[in-house]
């Protein structure tokens, strides 16, 4: 949501919430003032108890959208029990860690990671630009493996799925291939 759609939001649950403490007041207020007739028809029995309904959902509504975006953000961190406390490990270490065993398979020129809150622990999702003529399948079960078996003995965390999606494959396979000695 972009900038004019919040001050939008707010303006009219502003407006919303005047307009429903405005008809709760009419279904409130005894006939005999201004606006006779307008009076007379809104809070006539069973008219007051409609518009004194009214106005409180419509004030109940104003006051959802006003407070729309205030809600805790994604937690970016996991949570593990410690001996002496709590252990805070976040998606950045995590991402970090399955970016520097990912570069190290044989076969990728490029490896970026993006951590995501699983049910037990976390997903990975791993980009790679791969080198050509590499059977990319294996790369990628190898990658699965050596990644999840790294992040997990080195923090502890469970990594419940990775998923690997090769983007593109590198320009120049022979010039890359000259870093790699078996």
């Amino acid at each position: 949501m972009n900038v004019i759609d919040r001050v939008l939001m707010v303006l009219f649950a502003l407006a919303g919430i005047a307009a429903a403490v405005i008809l709760f007041l009419i279904g409130v207020m005894s006939p005999g003032g201004i606006g006779q007739t307008l009076l007379a028809t809104l809070t006539g029995f069973p008219g007051d108890v409609y518009a004194i309904v009214i106005g409180i959902l419509w004030f109940l509504i104003g006051l959802r959208f006003l407070f729309y975006r205030v809600r805790r953000p994604e937690e970016d961190h996991v949570v593990l029990q410690g001996e002496h406390g709590n252990i805070r490990i976040s998606f950045e270490a995590i991402r970090q860690l399955s970016n520097r065993t990912g570069k190290a398979v044989r076969g990728v020129q490029e490896f970026d990671t993006r951590v995501r809150t699983g049910q037990a622990g976390v997903w990975l999702a791993v980009r790679v630009k791969a080198l050509a003529d590499l059977d990319l399948a294996e790369m990628s079960r190898r990658l699965q493996s050596e990644i999840k078996a790294y992040v997990e003995q080195s923090t502890g965390v469970t990594v419940e799925r990775i998923t690997v999606n090769i983007a593109e494959l590198a320009n120049t396979p022979a010039k890359a291939n000259k870093a790699w000695v078996d």
